[in-house]
C-alpha cells in the first residue's frame, strides 16, 4: 500500500515513520513555508505525488497546508487524512471539509465540527521510529543523569526551566534540531524534561519522543495523558524547585527511579510512528470504503490491494468494537465492507 506524507520539515522528521516498514510503501514531501510556500516548490510537491499514485495521503499540520495542494488532494485518487495538531482552526475550515477524514491530537475535539466535517478521531502525536532506543538500551545509571529539554522559549517555560539550567546545566534545545539529528543528541542525555507552552499542562511531542529515547520523563502537567500514568511511567513535577529536588536527588541515588524509565519505554510504543500511521491508515480505508469519503454520496474506491477474506474482516470488526467501544453491527459492516484493506497487527 503507497502511503504519502506532505507537511513541513519539523513535523516529518519527528512524526514520521522511515522507509522499509512492511506492507506500506512510503513517500515523503516536505513543504518549506506551509502558508506561504512559493509555486515552485507546490508545483514540486504537487509532481513527486502524481508520480506516487498514493492510496492514501496524510496532511500532518493540515491547518497550514496550502489551499491549492488540499484542492489537489480532493482530485487525486488517494483517500486524504488531515491530521489536526493544535486546536479546531476556523480559517481553514472550509477547505478542510474537503478531506476525507480528520483527526486531531486533543481527544476532546473529537465529534468537533470543522467546517461541514466531522472530526473522526484522536490520536497521540505520533513519534518518528528514529528516536527510539533498544529496550536493552534502558540500563541502571551510576552517575549524576544528565538533563534536557526541548522546545521553544515562553515564560512559562523559562520560569519552570532557569533553576534547573543553573543548578544542573540541563540541555534546552530552542529550535532548528529535528529528526535524525535531534535523536543523535537525545541518546546522550537521560532524563527528559517537558514543560508546557503555557501554565495549565498540554500534551507535545517531546513526550513520546522523550521516553521513546529511554529518558525518565519529568514533566508539567499531561492534558490529555494519551494512556500515560502519572508516578508509573513519569514523574510530575509541579514547580521549578521540585524539578531541581528531584534532580538533586537522582544525583545522590541515580538509579532511584529505573523502573519509571523501563515502564515508560515500553508505554512508548504506543507512540510509535510505523504503528500509529499502519493502524490508522488501514482504519481510514476501510471508514472511507464503507462509509464514503468528503461530500461523496457514495465510498470512494482505495486502489488496487490484496483482499482478505470477508470472515477475517468480520473479526477485525469484532476487535474495533471490543477495543474502542465501537456499536458492533457498524464495526462489521464496516470490515465487510473493505475488501481492499491489508491486515494489520494491533
Amino acid at each position: 500500500m503507497r502511503v504519502a506524507f506532505v507537511g513541513s520539515q519539523p513535523w516529518m522528521d519527528c512524526c514520521t515513520p522511515p522507509d522499509g516498514i512492511a506492507a506500506l510503501e512510503l513517500r515523503s514531501v516536505v513543504l518549506t513555508a506551509n502558508d506561504d510556500a512559493a509555486e515552485d516548490d507546490l508545483a514540486s510537491a504537487i509532481t513527486a505525488l502524481e508520480g506516487f499514485d498514493a492510496h492514501a495521503m496524510i496532511l500532518l499540520d493540515a491547518a497550514h497546508v496550502p489551499e491549492r495542494l488540499i484542492e489537489y488532494a480532493k482530485q487525486a485518487r488517494a483517500t486524504t487524512l488531515g491530521v489536526l495538531v493544535g486546536g479546531a482552526p476556523h480559517e481553514h475550515a472550509h477547505s478542510l471539509s474537503r478531506l476525507d477524514r480528520l483527526v486531531s491530537f486533543v481527544p476532546s475535539l473529537t465529534g468537533s465540527r470543522i467546517g461541514s466535517q466531522l472530526l473522526w478521531r484522536a490520536i497521540p502525536p505520533p513519534i518518528s521510529d528514529v528516536f527510539y532506543c533498544g529496550s536493552d538500551a534502558v540500563r541502571p545509571l551510576h552517575r549524576a543523569p544528565r538533563a534536557m529539554a526541548v522546545g521553544r522559549s515562553t515564560e512559562h517555560r523559562e520560569v519552570m526551566l532557569m533553576p534547573a539550567k543553573h543548578h544542573h546545566d540541563l540541555l534546552q534545545v530552542l529550535h532548528g534540531v529535528s529528526g535524525t539529528w535531534l535523536a543523535e543528541i537525545a541518546r546522550e542525555y537521560d532524563v527528559g524534561v517537558f514543560i508546557a507552552r503555557e501554565p495549565g499542562g498540554g500534551f507535545g511531542w517531546q513526550v513520546g519522543m522523550h521516553l521513546a529515547c529511554g529518558h525518565l520523563l519529568l514533566s508539567d502537567e499531561l492534558r490529555p495523558r494519551h494512556g500515560l500514568e502519572r508516578n508509573i511511567d513519569y514523574l510530575q513535577v509541579e514547580s521549578a524547585d521540585e524539578l531541581v529536588s528531584v534532580l538533586d536527588r537522582m544525583g545522590r541515588f541515580p538509579e532511584m527511579h529505573h523502573r519509571l524509565r523501563v515502564r515508560g519505554r515500553l508505554k512508548a510504543e504506543q507512540y510509535r510512528a510505523s504503528r500509529v500511521f499502519a493502524r490508522i491508515t488501514h482504519d481510514l480505508l476501510a471508514d472511507v470504503r464503507a462509509f464514503g469519503g468528503a461530500s461523496r454520496g457514495e465510498a470512494k474506491a482505495t486502489g488496487s490491494l490484496a483482499a482478505p477474506s470477508a470472515a477475517t474482516l468480520g473479526d477485525i470488526g469484532e476487535r474495533v468494537a471490543n477495543e474502542r467501544g465501537v456499536d458492533a453491527r457498524r464495526a462489521k459492516a464496516l470490515g465487510r465492507a473493505a475488501p481492499g484493506v491489508l491486515d494489520v497487527d494491533e
